[in-house]
């Protein structure tokens, strides 16, 4: 998006001030500051790119100084701010600051400044996508960075974090989707807190008034090592330092880099809500904890609450101090199918509130659990309505929505209706927290009036950025074949042609093994025609379910874009259960292992991948079995499996992960399967 370049005057005269908050130390929020033994870097822009600190340099300017000018900025009586123009991706302009050690950032921390951003870029191919306040660029990748301030076009939220020593984590916090507005002064502080293990987003308005603010636990991100990298490179102001999608078109002012936590007026501080899972029936009461507190002695906790709505309005309880900082709540039992949302919310005896999640007044982003029953069907869609909406005939009467023009039809499997999507813009969405389990089944009809490569044909987004994150997905694969997938787990291939005249009966289902198995679950994918004739099935058994589902079902399309396309054709009799209803899998039965005919090894999925994949393989009778991965020296570095394995079809995930559970760096890897007199070795590519 660009604003008119007549608008630049108006953009530079906002913000006479209306109030300002007063720091302990009488600073006033967004400075001018002046310089102190913590102060790292300190930059005014008035005229020029000096520090005031004498632990770093002067600032230089990187491209042609003509994209390069001061001018006045009457925001709080800053003086002077910097333009940085690159309204075109040819100007390619920014600011560094040469690297020192004091630049390198370990412990406690607060970097500051101000930010203007004139125009911005929504996808990674434009140069304003994720433009830079300020960034310790990385050594072997810019975007291994000691730390980053910076700004996601796409969504026009603010993120603020660092790349950990161990390289395996980024921990951070961000604001709320659309907090920047283009045209508008923001201050920003990102503050590092390693007594309470914190991470702060800060962002104010140029009337210094607190819009955003987002915290995270940086040992919650799983780092092996979670002290920030350091990094040789100069510090970075207006660009990352490498790639070609985050140029700044915009201002910069007042930027301040400290070696200590900066205090700021903010509102309590929640960490660590109890994020329930579905309830069975028969609990009584729904127990919710937090770590609630006040980061500063300026302010104290006055009241914390738990915000609960079952369907007919909002309810309210106390929370109570169970221990220290923590602090809990009771939601009353609900009947069978209730879906509950909550959040929590504290106030401080400054009158300052916060909630978590921290859009939930605003947006409404709650935490969800739903009040089931074991062994049930969950989801049963027959069509049978043949007019009006949609329905979920089971007890938990899930929501059905369509999106763009499903349409009944007579052409049915099973009973007098089934429905039609063209194939253009049409699926249908049900969003319901009953649909994910450790076991469930998945079973429906369908028939296709044209197979699309990679057509998602029913799935359960794990995430709705991204098309290809499904907790579990059946999709066409680009041979016209079905296939089954949970991500990171499984990933079961028919060898069926998919008939445009013919309708199919198709199963998926998980449940767990019997004790004294070589894995924890089984994965079961059968393909049946109309006769009831089984074309294809197989079992294969896997360690780890997926069940990070946070979006809706989707019947006919993928979670995002357009991209793969929408299904064409017909769906009839979608059930889901939350057991293994169909009993296709008897762990691996006698008629799997008479189709194991020879060991097998076959191509992982996905591939390439980040951060899990998937290594499937056959064993056709009772064997010592070796499976390991070898980095492109021949250097044996994980052994997955070492065990003798009766005869079966396996699944074994890899994580990426050593002997000693660090993360491999990017690049080329071979897993080698070695049984009896089978040795084969194939290549995949790990992806960070």
């Amino acid at each position: 998006m660009k604003l008119g370049v007549t608008n630049l005057l108006k953009l530079l005269g906002l913000g006479v001030l209306l109030s300002c908050f007063l720091f302990a130390q009488t600073e006033q929020v967004g400075g001018p500051y002046e310089v102190d033994e913590h102060t790292v870097l300190l930059m005014h822009f008035e005229g020029n790119l000096s520090n005031e600190s004498d632990s770093t340099a002067d600032g230089q300017f990187v491209g042609d100084e003509s994209n390069f000018y001061f001018l006045p900025n009457v925001v709080s009586g800053l003086g002077q701010c910097l333009r940085i123009d690159n309204d075109s991706k040819s100007d390619s302009a920014y600011v560094i600051v040469p690297d020192t050690s004091s630049l390198d950032l370990t412990g406690d921390w607060t970097i500051e400044g101000w930010i203007n951003i004139f125009t911005f870029g929504e996808g990674p191919s434009d140069w304003r996508w994720v433009p830079r306040l300020v960034i310790k660029t990385g050594d072997e990748v810019f975007w291994r960075p000691n730390y980053f301030v910076e700004m996601w076009g796409s969504s026009r939220f603010f993120s603020c974090g660092y790349h950990t020593a161990s390289q395996d984590a980024w921990p951070q916090a961000n604001s709320p989707d659309n907090t920047m507005v283009p045209g508008q002064w923001y201050h920003l502080a990102f503050i590092r807190d390693t007594n309470r293990h914190l991470l702060l987003t800060i962002v104010h308005n140029a009337n210094r008034e607190l819009v955003a603010f987002s915290t995270a636990d940086y040992l919650s991100f799983g780092a092996a090592d979670p002290t920030p990298i350091t990094t040789n490179q100069p510090l970075h102001i207006g660009y990352a330092g490498g790639g070609e999608d985050s140029f700044l078109d915009g201002f910069v002012d007042e930027i301040r880099i400290s070696n200590v936590v900066r205090e700021f007026p903010i509102p309590p501080i929640i960490t660590g809500v109890t994020e329930l899972p579905n309830q069975t029936v028969d609990v009584t009461e729904y127990h919710v904890g937090a770590r609630i507190f006040t980061l500063f002695e300026s302010s104290t906790v006055q009241s914390a609450q738990i915000y609960y709505n079952a369907g007919s309005g909002w309810n309210t309880v106390d929370m109570t101090v169970v221990d220290g900082d923590s602090m809990a709540g009771v939601i009353p039992a609900q009947p069978l199918g209730t879906v509950v949302n909550y959040y929590v919310k504290a106030t401080d005896s400054n009158g300052l509130s916060y909630t978590q999640p921290q859009n939930a007044e605003t947006d409404s982003v709650y935490y969800t659990f739903g009040v089931y029953s074991p062994n049930t069907q969950v989801l049963d869609l027959t069509f049978e309505e043949g007019s009006g909406n949609f329905v979920d005939n089971s007890a938990y009467g899930c929501p059905v929505t369509p999106v763009g023009s499903p349409k009944y039809s007579t052409k049915a499997a099973v009973g007098s209706y089934s429905v039609y999507l063209e194939g253009d813009s049409s699926y249908l969405e049900v969003d319901s927290p009953f649909l994910t389990n450790e076991e469930f089944c998945v079973d429906f009809w369908f028939k296709a009036d044209s197979i699309r490569n990679y057509c998602r044909i029913l799935n359960r987004p794990a995430n709705d950025g991204t098309w290809w994150e499904n907790t579990y997905q059946i999709r066409f694969d680009d041979a016209h074949h079905l296939q089954a997938i949970s991500d990171g787990s499984v990933s079961i291939s028919s060898d069926v042609e998919i008939d445009t005249t013919q309708w199919y009966h198709v199963i998926y289902e998980v449940q767990k093994a019997e004790e004294g198995d070589t894995c924890n679950y089984y994965a079961g994918f059968q393909i049946s025609d109309l006769s009831g004739n089984v074309l294809f099935k197989e079992v294969v058994g896997f360690d780890t379910p997926v069940l990070n589902a946070a979006r809706p079902l989707r019947i006919g399309k993928a979670a995002y874009g357009d991209y793969p396309p929408y299904f064409c054709g017909y769906f009839d009799d979608i059930k889901i259960y939350n057991y293994p209803a169909a009993g296709i899998i008897t762990s691996v039965d006698e008629n799997d292992v008479a189709a194991v005919r020879g060991y097998r090894l076959h191509q992982n999925y996905p591939n390439p991948f980040n951060p899990n994949t998937s290594i499937r393989f056959e064993v056709p009778r009772r064997s010592h079995v070796e499976l390991s991965i070898y980095d492109v020296l021949g250097r044996k570095i994980r052994t997955l499996v070492n065990e003798n394995m009766p005869a079966g079809k396996y699944s074994k995930l890899w994580d990426g992960k050593d002997e000693l559970g660090n993360l491999v760096p990017s690049g080329i890897y071979f897993y080698r399967l070695k049984a009896d007199n089978f040795d084969r070795t194939m290549k995949m590519v790990f992806v960070r």
